[in-house]
């Protein structure tokens, strides 16, 4: 009788831990469903430099030229349609040594060259001339900084310098492709000095462009005024150009999200 009382048990067990492994084995494991919900994304990144060479700014004490070149070099990522998805850029301006501003990365000329004006930075005047040997320009090109490394000391504004401006800008062109940068620049900034224009502008063509403005386009400019002021494009540097570029160098890049 016990053993009659007894398999009906067993078997009710058995089919339960059946039924409870077939439940089991038909739900996904965390790493399983982790799996399924990763997705493959195709997106493109690129780096771009632009050159600009500049006879400037200005002369020193003597009457001697001072010259500049400049690199701006962009790194920035892209979707299939081409917009911005992240863009970061950074410039590196170096000047013959009788420039007076105290931050200014300089190169006098190659070692054995003769020497250039040097301009003492206090007093703004020329002080001497450069030795072009092995260990002073190596010491020249080793300490060279870029504007976002010079940081407040590059000296353009000190509530808005350099770099805080260029990230303002990196902002304003996150979801935009270089055609639509390229649209915006036209339209809203200078043809003098390549900055966007102002309301209170004093240069007629300025003013003549500002005006063929719609008040809504005004009102987005005013927006981005309040953050940057810098030209994009000018001797001192191709912003957009470098941007450009990056997208013509873009390679394609696989990322998995989830």
């Amino acid at each position: 009788m016990a053993k009659r009382k007894i398999m009906p048990m067993i078997l009710a067990l058995t089919l339960s831990i059946g039924l409870l492994a077939g439940c089991s084995s038909s739900q996904p494991t965390a790493q399983q469903a982790n799996q399924t919900q990763s997705t493959q994304m195709k997106i493109y990144r690129g780096v771009g430099q632009i050159p600009t060479f500049r006879v400037g700014p200005g002369k020193d004490s003597k009457g001697t030229q001072v010259y500049t070149f400049t690199y701006v070099t962009a790194s920035a990522m892209f979707d299939k349609d081409g917009k911005i998805l992240d863009v970061y850029f950074d410039s590196l301006e170096v000047s013959t040594p009788n420039y007076d501003g105290a931050s200014m990365p300089h190169f006098s000329g190659w070692p054995g060259t003769q020497g250039y004006n040097v301009t003492d930075h206090k007093t703004m005047e020329v002080s001497g001339v450069s030795k072009n040997t092995d260990e002073t320009i190596a010491a020249e090109v080793n300490g060279w900084k870029t504007k976002r490394e010079r940081g407040d000391e590059y000296g353009m504004d000190y509530a808005r310098d350099w770099y805080k401006q260029a990230d303002f800008y990196q902002k304003v062109f996150k979801g935009k492709t270089v055609a639509e940068i390229e649209q915006w620049y036209a339209k809203n900034c200078s043809d003098v000095n390549g900055r966007p224009l102002k309301a209170d502008s004093k240069n007629e063509k300025d003013k003549e462009k500002y005006a063929k403005l719609t008040d809504q386009e005004k009102k987005d400019l005013a927006d981005v005024v309040s953050g940057a002021t810098m030209s994009l494009k000018d001797a001192h540097g191709d912003i957009i150009g470098a941007i450009k570029k990056a997208y013509e160098n873009r390679a394609e890049i696989t990322v998995t999200t989830k």
